[in-house]
C-alpha cells in the first residue's frame, strides 16, 4: 500500500512567554498517510457520545506515539480515536477543532 498525502502529529505543549503567561504550541512530526471515509458504525457510535467525526486517516503504527493532534490539508484535528488494522497500520479517527472566537 502506497502512503501518498502528508500530514502532521502534533502534541500540545504548554510554554510561558515572558510574562510567565501559559500559551500553547503544537510539535509536530511528519508523517505519510492515506485517508479514508469515516464508516458509518463509527460515525453513529461517536455521535451517541456526542462527537462528529470528520476524517479517518491510516498511518503506519511504528510513526504513532500517542500524539493528540493532527494536521492535515491545512486543518488541525483532535485524534478522537485509534485502532489498529491489518499490515502493521493503525486508522485515526479525527475530530476538527473549533477555532476560539
Amino acid at each position: 500500500m502506497l502512503f501518498r498525502d502528508i500530514g502532521y502529529l502534533c502534541n500540545e505543549v504548554e510554554k510561558l512567554d515572558s510574562l510567565r503567561k501559559p500559551y500553547k504550541v503544537y510539535e509536530k512530526q511528519e508523517v505519510f498517510l492515506n485517508e479514508k471515509g469515516v464508516k458509518r458504525n463509527e460515525f453513529y457510535q461517536a455521535s451517541a457520545q456526542g462527537y462528529r467525526p470528520e476524517l479517518c486517516v491510516e498511518i503506519r503504527a511504528a510513526d504513532y506515539n500517542r500524539e493528540t493532534h493532527l494536521e492535515y490539508d491545512g486543518v488541525m484535528y483532535r485524534i478522537l480515536r485509534s485502532y489498529p488494522v491489518k499490515n502493521e497500520c493503525l486508522e485515526l479517527i479525527c475530530i476538527s477543532l473549533v477555532s476560539d472566537g
